[in-house]
């Protein structure tokens, strides 16, 4: 199914999983927990998104800067990113972890900045979700769509997706440009984008481990001294 089906049909497919329902409640990440998510999973080999920079901002959330040098696909590449903490590469900080208590995951994403919409008054659509792995599927996540200056979809929106998973095998979120006329009018040579990546409200909040903490926080001393 191509992503900019998907976009508009997995949304109304994902929320009418109701088995889901009668396992528990929503979870989400802190702050920290956004910050140990350290691997792109590769789902497209042509993906071109790359996250340029991450900041743990005053207040609740962590801001993630986004390039997309083929925001249209006119080169043929992807504009996906896929950014989590899983089992197939980087540290996995939350791989393994007991969810099987919980029926949901979610996150709070908002807009912040966009360039490379070719007009100002125009559409630039933007989709995210919250990913997580379910028993059948390697991930799976509810897409929402922000934008600036369409009602339909504003610079605010909270994913919530169901799973049915015991464990973690891969946990964070997507954030891409959908294909064709879902797009609007992004600039083909290019766009960057940031945004805000919060807990989701009246959801658990979980964290890394403090063991896991102490553990980053040496690896940060020794990158900077190897560096």
């Amino acid at each position: 199914m191509k992503r900019a089906q998907v976009f508009f049909v997995f949304t109304c497919f994902i929320l009418a999983l109701s088995p889901f329902a009668a396992r528990g409640t929503t979870f989400t990440l802190s702050d920290s927990a956004l910050m140990s998510l350290d691997y792109d999973f590769i789902y497209y080999t042509n993906q071109s998104g790359t996250i340029t920079k991450i900041t743990d901002v005053p207040g609740p959330g962590v801001q993630f800067d986004i390039s997309f040098p083929d925001p249209l696909e006119k080169k043929g590449t992807v504009p996906d990113i896929f950014w989590t903490s899983c089992i197939y590469g980087g540290q996995g900080i939350f791989a393994h972890r007991d969810i099987s208590t919980y029926n949901s995951f979610a996150l709070k994403f908002t807009l912040i900045s966009a360039t490379g919409i070719s007009s100002p008054d125009e559409v630039g659509l933007l989709a995210v979700g919250a990913l997580i792995n379910q028993s059948q599927h390697t991930y799976a996540y509810q897409p929402k769509g922000l934008t600036f200056y369409d009602p339909t979809y504003p610079s605010s929106a909270v994913s919530i997706t169901p799973t049915d998973s015991s464990q973690i095998s891969l946990v964070g979120f997507t954030c891409y440009i959908p294909e064709g006329s879902a797009a609007g009018n992004w600039d083909p040579t290019g766009a960057k984008v940031s945004i805000l990546v919060q807990a989701a409200p009246n959801a658990v909040v979980i964290t890394p481990e403090p063991v896991t903490l102490l553990l980053l926080g040496l690896g940060g001393l020794m990158l900077r001294k190897c560096c």
